[in-house]
């Protein structure tokens, strides 16, 4: 107990050693990261977008209008029984002309026509887990089968589209966060590797008196841990910052867009897992930078300058 909290107590002097360089270095850092909190602000919203536009995926059957009721029936009863459907409604010829009048104000062209040539249908909605192009085709092809059915419909293009445009966002997120982790490790290396130099008439005078190059890493190792930790806080308040100042003229602009969905700031894990990531990549740059400067086959570098 007593070695760990000599530890912790310089890596906290190194990051103390050179105050003005250490802000600026934290203030980088978090700088870093945010950009990578930016993104993960703008998938989460945009995912939360898609689900909900996903909860309202659904497809049309048009019935023959020679389907008597037994037929129309029979295909409700396959809907209700088909735990893939999430509902399913049924409208009438009737219904379905109420609908087109109210939707285009423009009765002439129905009466033109002498008669109601809307067909009757059933509006189905599927679940979420089932909403994947493949599994929507499994169900077409279920119901178009059915006696009375004349023809199924589905926008599969929109779907297929949207599933694309997520999944080139995963991968956007992926070069982002290799781009900027790079950047971090390297940033934090570089910060060690300044403060290890500050104190090598230090380290110098504990290997002569028998430290070992484990001893001598902790510290340091501890203080790229603290410095990821804390630029990933940094990141999260000015994340936080900017959605707060930014977020009722986003949802101003959304709700011009015909979005009703409103903005959400990162979960909770989210939050924690940035903070994680941060500590994790300075671990990660420290034992890089020490590494290279403790090698064991020149035990004499840490006497040389920089």
């Amino acid at each position: 107990m007593r070695q760990f909290y000599y530890h912790l107590k310089t890596a906290f002097e190194n990051i103390q050693l050179n105050q003005t360089m250490g802000f600026f270095s934290l203030i980088s850092l978090g700088l870093t990261l945010m950009l990578f909190g930016v993104f993960l602000l703008f998938y989460e919203n945009v995912q939360g977008f898609v689900q909900s536009m996903r909860e309202s995926v659904q497809f049309s059957i048009y019935l023959k209008d020679g389907a008597n009721q037994s037929a129309i029936h029979k295909l409700k009863e396959g809907l209700n029984d088909d735990q893939r459907i999430l509902s399913s409604t049924y409208i009438s010829k009737k219904e379905a002309l109420k609908i087109f009048n109210a939707s285009f104000h423009d009765k002439g062209l129905i009466e033109r026509l002498g008669e109601n040539p809307l067909p009757a249908s059933f509006e189905v909605i599927v679940k979420a887990d089932y909403q994947e192009a493949k599994s929507l085709e499994e169900i077409i092809a279920t119901f178009a089968g059915f006696s009375g059915v004349e023809e199924v419909q589905y926008g599969s293009e929109w779907l297929e589209n949207l599933n694309t445009f997520l999944n080139l966002l995963r991968l956007v997120g992926v070069g982002i966060g290799g781009f900027l982790a790079v950047t971090v490790t390297t940033n934090i290396a570089n910060t060690i590797r300044l403060h290890f130099y500050n104190r090598r008439e230090e380290i110098e005078i504990m290997k002569l008196i028998g430290a070992t190059h484990g001893f001598i890493k902790i510290p340091f190792f501890i203080e790229g841990l603290l410095m990821g930790a804390m630029s990933s806080v940094i990141a999260i308040l000015l994340l936080f910052f900017l959605f707060d100042v930014a977020k009722d003229y986003l949802e101003v602009f959304l709700a011009s867009m015909g979005s009703l969905e409103g903005l959400q700031f990162l979960p909770i894990k989210f939050l924690l897992g940035m903070i994680l990531a941060g500590s994790a990549l300075g671990g990660i740059g420290s034992y890089i930078s020490l590494s290279h400067l403790l090698r064991l086959r020149n035990p004499d570098y840490v006497t040389k300058t920089p």
